[in-house]
């Protein structure tokens, strides 16, 4: 089986990335943590179902897209048998969830607290529509939502999809494919193969203005807020006397998503706090980044990674 491993999504990266610069008394600083908080919840949930997914796939043939967009669409996976295609909408959220067909409606409560949600049934019926155009064939293509927090509760009216707990996926695969045992065989490499370029180029666009003042410096990993101090090729954290040579690659990571791809000699020391232009000079250097510009004018290209530690 083809695996492609899912990765942490950019605007949880950025989220993320914003949130460590934010001081924690600054009026954005609660919005902004609950929004990392469901985007890592989100994340935690297509990682769930990646694993049960491969576990179950693991002697089957079958090619599997994590994570699958194109014409203005994100599907959390797209999963390719040889008689059918599967779009699945991953939704890790707990409590009592209600699903009807009929209005239309998907709600939850939680804690006493009834809130109204994206109904994924009419997600995945877009979803349906789109491959169904984009493949121009009778091959069918179904959608099943599958929840994976263990605490949720579906009440299902009036929906035709499958709407099911994580734990029931193997019983739906298998019988989907008794199901279509008799229909006709596709070729799923070509199929794996066309799907996979209908995926957009990644863009990384100038991030957008941020409408207060950034945090500077080196954090320490271990303790929130803490400003690493850099001295003989080492950064150090006062509190917990962590001593760490590439510290500022997580800042560095932090100022592409927040302000740019490139950085100069200056911003990195306004970034960091680091005062001395030389040991600015050297750390930039020893990253190995490509550079354009010379001399005063040199710009060093922060490539994409994903360094900080998830958010628990």
């Amino acid at each position: 089986m083809h695996i492609i491993e899912r990765r942490r999504p950019y605007r949880l990266l950025y989220l993320e990335a914003l949130l460590a610069r934010t001081a924690p008394q600054h009026s954005n600083y609660p919005g902004l943590k609950e929004k990392v908080r469901r985007r890592v919840a989100g994340f935690a949930g297509e990682c769930l179902f990646d694993r049960a997914w491969h576990d179950y796939a693991a002697e089957t043939q079958l090619r599997f897209i994590p994570d699958f967009k194109f014409a203005g669409h994100q599907i959390d996976a797209l999963c390719i048998f040889p008689s059918f295609i599967v779009l699945v909408e991953v939704k890790n959220i707990g409590g009592f969830i209600q699903m009807d067909g009929k209005t239309r409606q998907f709600a939850r409560t939680w804690n006493g607290v009834t809130t109204g949600m994206a109904n994924p049934d009419d997600q995945l019926y877009w979803h349906e529509k789109a491959i169904r155009r984009f493949i121009s064939s009778d091959l069918p293509v179904i959608g099943i939502a599958v929840f994976t927090n263990p605490t949720a509760v579906l009440e299902v009216k009036n929906i035709k999809r499958r709407v099911l707990h994580l734990s029931g996926l193997p019983f739906i695969l298998d019988e989907l494919q008794s199901d279509y045992r008799r229909s006709p065989k596709i070729n799923i490499e070509h199929y794996f193969e066309y799907f996979f370029s209908l995926q957009p180029p990644l863009q990384i666009k100038q991030p957008a203005s941020i409408p207060y003042p950034l945090l500077n410096g080196v954090f320490c990993q271990h303790c929130p807020y803490v400003k690493m101090n850099y001295a003989l090729g080492f950064w150090r954290c006062p509190s917990c006397k962590t001593k760490q040579a590439d510290a500022h690659q997580v800042a560095l990571q932090d100022y592409r998503l927040l302000v740019g791809p490139s950085i100069s000699n200056r911003e990195f020391r306004s970034f960091t706090g680091l005062q001395s232009r030389t040991n600015a000079t050297v750390i930039l250097k020893n990253c190995g980044f490509q550079t354009v510009g010379n001399r005063k004018s040199t710009r060093y290209v922060i490539p994409e990674s994903d360094l900080r530690k998830p958010v628990r």
